[in-house]
Order: structure tokens, then C-alpha cells, then sequence
């Protein structure tokens, strides 16, 4: 396959990708906005036609079915189910991956996690490349990024390209981060911790944890004070829904009774139970995760009252005029399911089944759209809708057609072995093989096969077991089969394209307290980083 690099490290190899401002296909699934006569197909983009402005949010930790606009039963989204009656909703989508880098370095590249070789434990992106914010930049755009997430920063690569990028924790922004967060968390909340560290000196230059009001401000003054006329592209990734789950009072009042918010504020979710109840060697009663599940949802319901503000501010300058607006997820979160919670060691549907929403009515009808799709398809969608190039090579299919059939994966490249020394000196004798495997899954609708690097396979028919709730791998021996070797395929087909120059930044402390404060460390832990595993499934059987 060929590799997209940057043209100072080798030519660009491009397809030629033909824009066609008229229908898009035969089942009329777009249209030419309003009052705006269709050129014929084929014809070129028009001079005064300018390219669009992008706004591509991520709600991070983000799963598709606590949305009440995928039926969730408590109204976690009633700002987005109104938007998205203007935009095409997807609900049948699967993410690249379960984590955080290994996503959003596919989002940005249009490559899958085995072709880039990026993932958590070894995040550094290769330099040569090419992003989603070179490509825009070279061709006429300016481009932002405001990300609350420590691992969507400088020190890794993965913000190449950005003109301006920002933090809750850059020097602008640390004090009001702060004290957006220590309104969040009372001083008698127990529940992750917060209630002390957010009070000791500097912890706004430490805080990575959820502001999205800084998102939006962020992104106004910066479009605002841009003295060009080009379009802009704007990347903002949203961290409320993110552990340690610190949603504001009002939005826990709407999800809760009375005695549910108050009670959730004492449900001991630090770091260590958190993280042994993922073992087998901690329980949380079922009270304590209904409690979790309602926090979760409520933190939802903050994102959702986010997204409006963001909207309504950049309308009310006249900032969404000839603006793609792309709402996904990295990944989803679990919340007791398998025995998990938190988003490591799976490929279940929890973490794999995320939202995704397009909106440009000039190009996208609106309607619900249960084809299968995954947010890698973001990255030749916006280039495709901007007129660009599409390089050769990337794995999506184009959102505006998407396909009735295809094969998808979701993959769990970069395994957490320091998380198992922590228990080991707490709790002699555990072995960690079960948790100690990479992962993939295979997607051939109805069905769904794991590939385990250990061995263990697993196979599940989503239409009538949507909780993978029952294992088919030893009755449905023929589908299994097939599918092994049609994964196995597959996967053969995503070669390694390109591997980093050089290590990622050092891990000094400052990062690390970030980190520790949505749970990817502890204080037990030695060190962020150890030298990943064989990221491949493997064909071993046990």
C-alpha cells in the first residue's frame, strides 16, 4: 500500500478524487443547498464557490447508546436530537479503535492503527505523515486544535500541522480551568479524589481535567483574530465524559432523583478500586454502578449543553456559514459490562460503538443512516467535500457513500502491563494473563469476531445478542472459521507504513500529574511507557 508522506520526505502519491457538486448518488442521499443551481456532474469546483470552514469535535470516551438520540431513556442529548434533524446521523458506527491515540491518529491520517503503529503505549505519531491539518493547511486553510486530553498534544506529534494548538493547562487558561473544575467538585465529594489535589498550589497548570466552556472561548478568539479570509479548520476534543467523571450539579439534577446525586458523589471511584475492579479484585455493589452509569449519563448531558453553546457562539458571529460540522467519538467507556470499566483490554461493543454525526446541508441530506461506517471514513469524507485530493492508500469509504455491505475493525493495539504490577504488590499470585492480549475485531455484519494475540477467539451475532452476552465460537464453528480467515486476510492487507525518528517527549512530572488525574496513572505506578507487545493478532489457538 502505498505510504502518504509529506513532499519534503518523498512525492505525494494521489488519486485524483472528482467533486461533484450535484447529487451525490442515485438514491439522492445529498443535495445542492438551497436557491443554488447543481453543476453538471464532473464540472470543477467553482471559484466562487469557496472551500468550506471544518469544525471536527470529539466527545472523548464517548459510547453511541447513552445518547437519548440513539434511545438512551433519559434525555442525555435534546439539544443534539434537534440539530441533528439537519445533519445525516449514523448509527451504525464503529471506531478504528478502543483508545484514545490510536483513533485519533487514524482520524487524522486516514490510516488504521496497524499501518500507523501509533497507540497509548507508544504514542509518538512519525513525523513524515501526512495529517489531516497539513493537508488543509497547505491548501489555503487555518487550522486550530484545543484538546483536554494530555495525550492529543505536542509532546507525541499528533498536533502537526496546527497553527494555534491549546490546553486547559496552557498559561492562558490554567486559572479558569481551574476554577471551572473546583466548581465541579464540592468539598465533600469522595468520589474520585478531586476534592483535595484541585485545592493545592499549581493544580491549574496540572489540571487536565474537563472545561469545555475554555473550548468554545478558545476557538472564538482564535477564528475571530484571524486577519485572512481563508476558511478554517477547528479541532476541539471535549473530556467531560472521560474519567474521573466530574459533571456539574445541574446536569446530575437532571438525571438523577435527589438522593441519586447526593449519593453519587460518595461512590468511591479512584483510581485504585477503579482499577481492581477491572482484575477481579474489587466489587462495587450494584447501587454504586447504577450510581457510576447516572454520572456517566449526566456528564453526556454536559457535552450535549456544550455543543450548543459552541454552536450558537459560532452562528452568532457568523462563524458556521459554509461549515462541515463532524461530531464522533475515539471510543466509548465501560460501565461494569464484562466485569470492565474504563476503556482498556477490549473491543466490546461499549467501546467500539460510538456516535457520528455529519452535517453540511449543501452536500449531506439529512435523514438517520444505519449503514456501516467508522470514524476512520472521517478523513477522505472532509477531503472529498473540500475538493482535495484524496490520497492513495487511506482505508475509509467517503460518508457520502457509504457502503450497504462492508468489513470493519476495531483494534486494542497497546496492552497496559504496568496496571499489572500494581496489583501483583497488592495482591500476590494474580496473574494477568486473561487481560494480557491484544485485540481485534472483525465486523461481517450480523456477526462480530475477536481475535485474541493469545489465542482466545471470540464470535458474537450482534442483531440478537447486542450485549455479547453469549460466545458462539464453540456452536457456530463454521462462521467462526470463515471469519478467522477472512480477519486474518484482512489484517494481512495493513502493512506498517512508517515508524518514528525519534522517542516521544519525556514524561516529566507535570504530564504525569495530568495523566494521573483522569486515570491513565497512579501513585504506584513506575513509569507511563513500557516497550509495547506484538500489536498483531495472532493465529494460536490455546
Amino acid at each position: 500500500m502505498p505510504l502518504m508522506t509529506k513532499p519534503s520526505t518523498c512525492p505525494l502519491i494521489f488519486a485524483m478524487a472528482t467533486v461533484v457538486f450535484g447529487l451525490i448518488s442515485g438514491c439522492g442521499d445529498s443535495s445542492p443547498s438551497p436557491g443554488a443551481a447543481a453543476p453538471p456532474p464532473g464540472a470543477p469546483v467553482a471559484e466562487h464557490n469557496p472551500r468550506p470552514n471544518v469544525l471536527f469535535i470529539v466527545w472523548d470516551t464517548v459510547r453511541a447508546d447513552y445518547l437519548s438520540l440513539h434511545g438512551y431513556d433519559k434525555r442525555t442529548t435534546p439539544f443534539l436530537e434537534k440539530w441533528s434533524g439537519q445533519a445525516r446521523v449514523f448509527d451504525n458506527c464503529v471506531s478504528i479503535a478502543s483508545t484514545t491515540v490510536p483513533t485519533h491518529v487514524s482520524m487524522f491520517t486516514g490510516f488504521a492503527p496497524l499501518e500507523h503503529g501509533a497507540h497509548n503505549l507508544s504514542p509518538l505519531i512519525a513525523d513524515e505523515l501526512h495529517t489531516l491539518a497539513e493537508i488543509l493547511g497547505e491548501s489555503g486553510y487555518d487550522t486550530y486544535l484545543y484538546s483536554e486530553n494530555p495525550k492529543i498534544s505536542a509532546r507525541n506529534n499528533i498536533t502537526q500541522g496546527f497553527d494555534l494548538v491549546e490546553h486547559p493547562w496552557s498559561d492562558s487558561y490554567q486559572d479558569e480551568a481551574l476554577r471551572i473544575a473546583l466548581g465541579k467538585v464540592p468539598p465533600h465529594d469522595r468520589s474520585t479524589g478531586l476534592a483535595q489535589s484541585l485545592r493545592q498550589p499549581n493544580a491549574g497548570k496540572l489540571s487536565a481535567l474537563s472545561a469545555g466552556e475554555l473550548a468554545q472561548k478558545g476557538a472564538l478568539k482564535w477564528v475571530k483574530s484571524r486577519e485572512s479570509d481563508k476558511p478554517y479548520f477547528i479541532f476541539l476534543n471535549y473530556l467531560a465524559a472521560h474519567y474521573p467523571l466530574i459533571p456539574p450539579r445541574e446536569f446530575r439534577e437532571e438525571i438523577m432523583t435527589p438522593a441519586q446525586v447526593e449519593a453519587s458523589y460518595l461512590v468511591d471511584r479512584t483510581v485504585r478500586p477503579f482499577r481492581l475492579y477491572v482484575f477481579g479484585q474489587h466489587e462495587y455493589s450494584p447501587a454504586d454502578l447504577e450510581l457510576t452509569r447516572l454520572t456517566y449519563a449526566a456528564a453526556v448531558r454536559e457535552l450535549d449543553s456544550l455543543l450548543e453553546d459552541l454552536l450558537a457562539a459560532l452562528r452568532n458571529e457568523g462563524y458556521l456559514e459554509n461549515t462541515i460540522v463532524v461530531l464522533t467519538s475515539d471510543h466509548g467507556e465501560h460501565l461494569g459490562e464484562q466485569h470492565l470499566l474504563g476503556h482498556q483490554y477490549s473491543v466490546y461493543e461499549p467501546l467500539a460503538n460510538v456516535p457520528l454525526v455529519l452535517y453540511y446541508p449543501a452536500r449531506i441530506t439529512p435523514r438517520r443512516d444505519d449503514r456501516p461506517v467508522s470514524n476512520l471514513d472521517i478523513f477522505p469524507t472532509l477531503l472529498e467535500i473540500a475538493g482535495i485530493d484524496k490520497p492513495v492508500g487511506d482505508t475509509g469509504v467517503s460518508l457520502l457513500e457509504p457502503l450497504a455491505d462492508r468489513r470493519r475493525i476495531c483494534t486494542y493495539t497497546g496492552v497496559v502491563t504496568r496496571r499489572f504490577d500494581a496489583v501483583r504488590r497488592r495482591v500476590p499470585g494474580f496473574d494477568p494473563a486473561p487481560w494480557n492480549r491484544t485485540l481485534c475485531a472483525y465486523y461481517a455484519e450480523p456477526y462480530k469476531f475477536i481475535r485474541g494475540s493469545d489465542g482466545r477467539h471470540e464470535l458474537y451475532r450482534l442483531d440478537v445478542d447486542p450485549l455479547e452476552k453469549h460466545n458462539l465460537i464453540d456452536l457456530e464453528t463454521g462462521v467462526a472459521r470463515r471469519l478467522r480467515e477472512e480477519s486474518r486476510q484482512y489484517l494481512d492487507t495493513l502493512k506498517p507504513l512508517a515508524t518514528p525518528d525519534a522517542p516521544a517527549a519525556p514524561v516529566d512530572e507535570e504530564h504525569q500529574k495530568r495523566l494521573r488525574a483522569i486515570g491513565y496513572l497512579d501513585e504506584s505506578d513506575a513509569q507511563e511507557f513500557h516497550p509495547p507487545a506484538d500489536t498483531r493478532p495472532s493465529d494460536k489457538r490455546p
